[in-house]
């Protein structure tokens, strides 16, 4: 077995990529017609600039959606930060209220409406229900 680096454990390594090494440069018996390299220059040079073109769009693409990506972050973290001080503006004083005393009991009567009114504030605010 061959032994291979660490990171190329793991990996297909028997996949053909189309290339073989060799000892020498290949003979090519060819030849090259100028007219067809010119022509290929030319339509390379239409390429090149096409995908400049297309490019410079891709970037203010990106730079448009980045600024929208950034300003619905923001809204949705203001929104956030406002349903929870309203959250808060329900919970917290109900808490408060409960702790107020030492007394080990609490005289609750007609508890069910009052936790049952506390309860749908709270579900408004997280769920948007009533």
């Amino acid at each position: 077995m061959v032994d291979i680096p660490d990171y190329m454990r793991g990996f297909d390594l028997d996949e053909d990529f189309g290339f073989t090494p060799v000892s020498n440069k290949p003979k090519s018996d060819s030849t090259v017609d100028k007219k067809v390299v010119e022509s290929t220059n030319l339509e390379l040079s239409k390429v090149k600039s096409d995908l400049s073109d297309v490019k410079a769009m891709m970037n203010e693409v990106l730079q448009v959606v980045a600024e929208k990506d950034s300003i619905t972050k923001e809204l949705e973290d203001t929104e956030v930060t406002q349903r929870f001080k309203e959250i808060e503006k329900v919970i917290l004083p109900f808490l408060y209220n409960l702790s107020k005393s030492d007394e080990p009991y609490i005289h609750w009567p007609n508890r069910g409406p009052i936790i049952k009114a506390q309860i749908d504030k709270v579900l408004k605010l997280t769920r948007g229900k009533k």
